[in-house]
């Protein structure tokens, strides 16, 4: 029988007056070409202090390469929850040094109203011992009775002795880009922290 083991990394968000994005707690929004190992999980914990949210999103991977999320938010401003389930699928393996793919497919819906959103998107992960890593995504994300619309998001690394800092840029088509600058570090065994994330200004 195999093992299963959950690391607990737990996601505080240091917002300072920035608004924060309540749809991703992970110290990246741009998603990674990543998974669990097969037997393996963790959960992430994280709030939002600009819009009140507090959310919780286990993930396990029963094979190797593929990794099946959920995820519960809960508004404490409107009252609102909210849950998630998605599946992250690898088409390559990770590479200490050059790319590799994989796509995440999901649905979330509210809870007590029929409103739902269904999203989609490949990823592409580089790595380089050198100059760090790059995350690239483009996909969809369609709520119910509206048009789809595009995400695109592009995601730097690069670790240094005791943390890793990150930039990343995510688009979605018809609302504001947000730009994100932090670092995670491990504050605990199987504890990491998160990032600062601040929202530009939607382009003229």
């Amino acid at each position: 029988m195999t093992s299963t083991s959950f690391t607990k990394p737990l996601c505080v968000l240091f917002i300072c007056f920035f608004p924060a994005v309540a749809s991703a707690g992970r110290p990246l929004l741009v998603d990674d070409a990543a998974t669990n190992a097969s037997g393996h999980g963790h959960i992430e914990s994280w709030y939002d202090t600009e819009g009140r949210v507090f959310s919780i999103a286990p993930a396990f991977a029963p094979i190797a390469d593929l990794e099946l999320g959920a995820a519960y938010a809960k508004s404490d401003s409107s009252g609102e929850s909210s849950y998630s389930l998605q599946a992250k699928k690898l088409f390559t393996s990770p590479q200490d040094n050059g790319c590799n793919t994989g796509a995440t497919l999901g649905r979330t819906s509210v809870q007590n109203d029929n409103a739902y959103t269904v999203y989609g998107w490949g990823i592409l992960s580089c790595h380089s011992p050198l100059w760090g890593t790059v995350h690239v995504n483009l996909g969809l994300i369609k709520e119910r009775d509206v048009s789809s619309k595009q995400l695109t998001g592009v995601a730097y690394e690069y670790p240094l002795e005791n943390f890793t800092p990150h930039a990343e840029w995510l688009r979605l088509e018809g609302e504001k880009n947000i730009m994100a600058i932090g670092a995670r570090t491990e504050l605990f065994k199987d504890v990491q922290g998160c990032s600062i994330r601040r929202q530009l200004p939607r382009p003229r």
